[in-house]
């Protein structure tokens, strides 16, 4: 295989030999895709030339995912190929592994997780990678998306409050499965566009029970999946389900969960209403802590990080100026400084009438 120029225009392809340095010391290894990162380091350290193949999505084409979801994912982590490839690759896997699973087959729950493992590692290193997770848009395969945003997100929180790594995958994979007892909910109520009747809203709230009896027929998962299957509707103040539990009897990772899988459900767009903004769901989350609902040290930190993570961001406010989020505001996280296109300031702490409706 020839050699190419050293370019940006090569990330995404995979490397084909090893690559090292003038001291000896292996810079990339062989079957790395390339990174921006990547493409500097090898810039940096004089190598111009190297040898390449296709990219990873060339080599594994994804068939069972909707065109228009595929070319959005595209478009979300423009700025991070590897990313947007590793996502693809387990969105099509959890929608297969899921598939067999309903279908009764024989599914290795291992595989799913092997595939997601990087895609942890990878959102941990890059916590960039999350604004794009509540960029896409429709209805489409809603819940794989929300399986695998959520187990990201509870990663993530997990980091937030200074877990080991270990802890911070296992609760990540925890949240990748804490719905999967909805594959036993007829489709007719989960894609139900009104609001559930009695009847139906005791038969969805079975999902947990359901869910935990799966996880338990795979003897080699931690039972912490199982139990955040069963508990992550629970909440502090005893008004959850399927136990009422309150306060010290929620485990932390169920806790954790909870705020990971209410935050991705209100940013994603539902067959019975549409997204709202991630600033509307860190509103809800926010007073969610002061009602017992949930536990004020896991809801702040996430809260906390996401909004500093938007300073920088175009926002749109409620009285229709366009904006720049400039600085976080440490006493009301959610009412941050804006610079408006017009050059003035809004501080939203004063102007209490004025709220961010829209990150653009």
């Amino acid at each position: 295989m020839g050699l190419v120029s050293t370019s940006y225009e090569l990330i995404g392809r995979i490397l084909y030999t090893d690559i090292y340095n003038e001291r000896g010391t292996l810079l990339l290894g062989a079957g790395k895709m390339l990174t921006a990162k990547d493409i500097d380091s090898l810039l940096t350290n004089r190598i111009f030339e190297i040898a390449v193949k296709g990219t990873a999505y060339e080599m594994k084409p994804i068939d069972n995912i909707a065109p228009e979801l595929l070319h959005q994912i595209d478009e979300a982590w423009n700025y991070d190929l590897e990313m947007a490839v590793i996502y693809k690759e387990t969105l099509s896997g959890i929608k297969d592994l899921l598939g067999k699973i309903q279908e009764g087959e024989q599914a290795n729950i291992q595989e799913i997780l092997t595939r997601f493992f990087p895609l942890i590692k990878h959102a941990l290193e890059h916590r960039h990678v999350f604004h794009p997770l509540h960029t896409l848009k429709g209805k489409d395969e809603y819940t794989y998306r929300h399986s695998i945003n959520v187990g990201l997100l509870s990663a993530l929180i997990a980091r937030l409050l200074g877990l080991p790594d270990e802890v911070c995958i296992e609760v990540g994979e925890a949240g990748l499965f804490h719905d999967i007892g909805k594959l036993e909910i007829p489709d007719e109520i989960l894609n139900k566009p009104a609001t559930l009747n009695n009847e139906e809203r005791e038969m969805m709230r079975k999902h947990t029970q359901y869910g935990y009896a799966l996880l338990r027929k795979f003897p080699n998962l931690p039972k912490s999946l199982a139990d955040v299957a069963l508990l992550h509707h629970e909440r502090l103040n005893g008004t959850g389900y399927p136990f009422g539990l309150r306060h010290e009897n929620i485990p932390l990772s169920v806790q954790i969960v909870s705020v990971a899988d209410k935050f991705d459900a209100l940013v994603s767009d539902r067959v019975y209403r549409e997204k709202v903004s991630p600033f509307d769901a860190a509103a809800v989350l926010w007073n969610a802590q002061f009602t017992g609902l949930m536990n004020p040290a896991v809801v702040t930190p996430f809260v906390t990080y996401m909004i500093e993570s938007y300073i920088g961001s175009k926002v749109r406010l409620s009285n229709g100026q366009e904006g720049v989020i400039v600085r976080y505001n440490h006493q009301e996280p959610l009412r941050p400084l804006i610079q408006t296109d017009k050059g003035s300031f809004t501080k939203l702490d004063v102007e209490r009438d004025v709220q961010i409706v829209e990150v653009l």
